[in-house]
This record gives structure tokens, C-alpha cells and sequence, in this order.
């Protein structure tokens, strides 16, 4: 997927979507932040990491509400699992506003966990969140 194709679609989601840098192709990685939104995205800010290694397992970083669950020992948020089905990981071939989507749901799921101390989303046999969309949910709109 090009990198102007990915960032079309999070910026599909109404969000602020920036590059921080801007390489040459999305094979040599790049980085992105997404600015808080009332409606969509109140309490977050996301700096989005495609590293060069491997541009196809993003980290996403949230600067807001914090959550003991969820996150990978590196503080990014913890939204699949790698061993994950497919139908349960995003790839880049799923858009920027999918990967959004999986993201904000993520962190609604955080403020759920932190009001109750339940994690109310899908979670792996591992402990880690999997979030793999289904047709009941609507994230963005």
C-alpha cells in the first residue's frame, strides 16, 4: 500500500492526521500523528510508528489516560495479537482507516477498563487485546 493511500484513509476518519517524517516510500517507513478530537478522539493524541524493519506491524503510542492493561512492554497499545488470524490483525492493505478504527476502539475499550476493571473487547488466550472488527461495530461516525 502507498503511503498517501494509508494517510487518505485515517484522514478519512475527520481526524488531524501529520506526517512527522516523510521518506521516500512506505517500505522505509514513517511516522505520523494524529491529534485530539472532541467526538471522535477527546482524550488522546497518537504518534503512529511504520518502522522501517516492518512497516506492516505499526506501533501506536497514545499520549492521554493511561490504562495497567493492554500495553506492550515498550508502552504502545497492545491492539492485536501477532499469532492473531488474519480476520483479526490489521495489515496495510486494510487502510489507514481501518488501522484508526481499530485504535479509537482500543482506547474506548481503556476507559471502559478503567471506570469497571473488566476489559469489555475481544482478548487472546495470552492476556493481550485482539480486536478484529465485526459487522456489530462502529467505531468512527
Amino acid at each position: 500500500m502507498a503511503r498517501a493511500e494509508l494517510l487518505t484513509g485515517m484522514r478519512s476518519t475527520g481526524l488531524d492526521v501529520r506526517e512527522v517524517d516523510r521518506p521516500v516510500d512506505f517500505a522505509h517507513g514513517f511516522t505520523v500523528q494524529v491529534y485530539p478530537h472532541v467526538r471522535i478522539l477527546p482524550s488522546h493524541s497518537l504518534r503512529i510508528v511504520f518502522a522501517p524493519d516492518d512497516p506492516a506491524i505499526p506501533r501506536v503510542h497514545a499520549r492521554g489516560p493511561g490504562c495497567p492493561a493492554h500495553r506492550n512492554p515498550d508502552g504502545s497499545l497492545c491492539l492485536w495479537y501477532p499469532k492473531d488470524a488474519p480476520s483479526r490483525r490489521w495489515s496495510p492493505g486494510d487502510g489507514g482507516r481501518l488501522l484508526v478504527a481499530i485504535t479509537v476502539r482500543h482506547l474506548r475499550w481503556e476507559a471502559a477498563y478503567r471506570a469497571t476493571s473488566v476489559w469489555p473487547g475481544f482478548e487472546a488466550p495470552h492476556g493481550h487485546g485482539s480486536p478484529g472488527l465485526d459487522e456489530q461495530d462502529r467505531i468512527i461516525g
